[in-house]
């Protein structure tokens, strides 16, 4: 193959020929063998090989071979394109409006020659379409200049090729920026909001629905990707006003709609420079977390849990009353995404759970589930108040340890350990449910129960955070040998033995004095989450350590019984 000289080496097409160098690769040799042919005539006509000469010479080939379609190969288009897409913004700005017409007529004619060409040239069109947008939009300030070519790049939102649509996604936020500061911005998010008003979500319809409502469908959920793709870059008003329209959307219960809705909110929520209203937000994410409890979708979003976690932790940062109201619904919700049987959605929701723990629960809710627990002890009618949010909160991860299955066992073991950690001395108020259900486990014969040794490191975990005369003063009197006899076996005159079966005034004195530095974390926007993350790292891991630590001393246990075993069959 002919190569280029060693005076075309500063020329972008040597550029692209060290980039495209793949010879088992049909693409990379189309590409190459199309920068040499155009280098070859720039030399034979002593022309400059400008990225401006690139241009045209490309332009002029892809529209030869796009009137030999269906003969020419996608690797033939997908060279040109590709070429394009890396010349256009080389290309002087000035050049470009003065061409764009004829430009992005040679672009847009493979998509309106033929339906059946590949993704990847529908992809690399979009590519070249944003590109040219993108570059253009650095000098007009006319939106009549782009109009015609932004709506054809917004088109291509509600095809069905995949891959196409996919591209439009990772090039929209890119030309959404661009636009940024500029009169071109408010016309372009228009145009977006615009199609929600006319591709609405249909009602959920017959299953001899017709092609055309089935499309209709179709684009609508369509259009919602691009939605939430540029919730972040719009302004706060148009912003709310969409919020707003997803709110009467999520009614509709249809997990196509559902899906994207809590996923542009997820994306929203990572954004900490995107404003809205925290009262809002909260309301979404209580419409989510309802359909997810009363089982109204047919699949739980993958990013469900992430939202949950992040969203509620940014409401908290700037309203603590009505996120702590709402975190007993969205503790209910993270349940069910625990035990749903997509195991990827799992160690989210594990991560979820002890992300809210450590930023959502401060020394008040505690005081006042204490307080709560101290009160109904005391009433000589036997009655009870009606239960706390901390109570409430500690009940839903008791239930947790309901769970059969192995791998929920091991990551609900994560949970309830880090609210212990959270509740510190005062687990032995609120969480002694779960500490009679950890003794009732610990009760089953081996074989219906393979995790003895991780109830005992919650044992001892509680034990030492509590004292040992507080946790057998809650103890059922069946299980007070059983507690002494592990504790005794994990070595219990190392631990700390402190009576915590104390009066009110003592805990209120405690409570008082622990965990004030807890209120510190909570910042604007995505701070409590990300920085309950140290603390979960440091506090919330410890049965995590110690369950690692077990393991290992358990396999090599093994390991020394199996040798033992073969040097007495050697007679060694």
């Amino acid at each position: 193959m002919e190569t280029l000289t060693v005076v075309d080496a500063a020329n972008i097409g040597a550029s692209i020929l060290m980039r495209f160098t793949d010879s088992n690769r049909e693409l990379d040799l189309e590409i190459r063998k199309l920068i040499v042919v155009m280098s070859g005539v720039f030399r034979d006509h002593k022309a400059p090989p400008t990225p401006v000469d690139y241009l045209g010479a490309t332009c002029t080939s892809l529209d030869i071979a796009t009137a030999s379609m269906p003969q020419a190969s996608g690797h033939v288009l997908d060279a040109h394109l590709t070429i394009l897409s890396i010349v256009i913004p080389k290309v002087p700005a000035a050049f470009l409006i003065k061409n764009l017409w004829p430009l992005f007529n040679s672009i847009a004619r493979p998509l309106r020659s033929s339906s059946l060409i590949d993704e990847s040239t529908g992809c690399l069109v979009v590519k070249c379409v944003a590109e040219l947008i993108i570059a253009v939009a650095k000098v007009v300030n006319n939106w009549s200049d782009v109009s015609e070519l932004y709506s054809f790049f917004l088109s291509l939102a509600t095809i069905k090729a995949l891959e196409v649509r996919t591209q439009l996604c990772l090039c929209l936020p890119d030309v959404l920026q661009r636009f940024q500061g500029t009169p071109l911005f408010d016309p372009a998010i228009k145009k977006i909001t615009d199609l929600l008003n006319k591709y609405p979500p249909l009602g959920n319809h017959d299953v001899k629905a017709s092609a055309s409502v089935l499309s209709q469908k179709e684009k609508a959920w369509f259009t919602l990707d691009v939605v939430k793709v540029s919730l972040c870059l719009m302004s706060t008003e148009d912003r709310t006003a969409v919020l707003i329209y997803f709110k009467s959307l999520l009614e509709l219960n249809q997990f196509p709609v559902t899906a994207r809705i809590v996923d542009g909110l997820y994306g929203l929520c990572l954004d900490p420079s995107a404003d809205v209203s925290p009262e809002l937000l909260l309301d979404l994410i209580r419409s989510i977390c309802l359909s997810v409890t009363q089982h109204k979708m047919m699949y739980i979003p993958e990013t469900a849990a992430g939202l949950l976690s992040i969203g509620v932790a940014k409401v908290y940062s700037f309203n603590q009353k009505i996120c702590e109201t709402n975190l007993p619904i969205v503790f209910d919700a993270l349940k069910v995404i625990l035990g749903e049987p997509k195991i990827d959605d799992l160690p989210d929701a594990v991560h979820a759970f002890k992300c809210l723990i450590h930023a959502c629960i401060d020394e008040s809710l505690i005081k006042e589930g204490v307080d709560c627990v101290v009160m109904n002890a005391s009433m000589d009618d036997g009655s009870k108040s009606e239960p706390t949010i901390i109570e409430k909160l500690c009940a839903t991860i008791q239930s947790l340890l309901g769970h059969r299955k192995t791998t929920i066992w091991a990551l609900a073991f994560e949970v309830v350990s880090t609210m212990f950690d959270k509740l510190g001395a005062y687990s032995s108020y609120l969480m002694r449910g779960t500490l009679k259900t950890l003794a009732d486990i610990q009760k089953l014969p081996d074989q219906e129960f393979s995790f003895k040794e991780e109830v005992k490191l919650l044992l001892k975990m509680l034990v030492e955070k509590c004292g040992f005369d507080a946790i057998m003063a809650i103890m059922p009197q069946e299980h007070k040998k059983l507690l002494v006899e592990e504790i005794n076996e994990m070595g219990s005159k190392s631990v700390e033995v402190i009576s915590h079966a104390s009066e009110a005034t003592t805990v209120r004195y405690h409570l008082s004095q622990s965990e004030s530095s807890d209120n510190q974390m909570h910042d604007k926007a995505l701070g409590p989450c990300k920085n309950s993350k140290r603390k979960m790292d440091g506090g919330g891991n410890e049965f995590c350590d110690r369950h690692a630590r077990s393991i290992a001393k358990r396999e090599m246990t093994k390991r020394m019984s199996g040798a033992a075993l073969m040097a007495k069959k050697l007679k060694l």
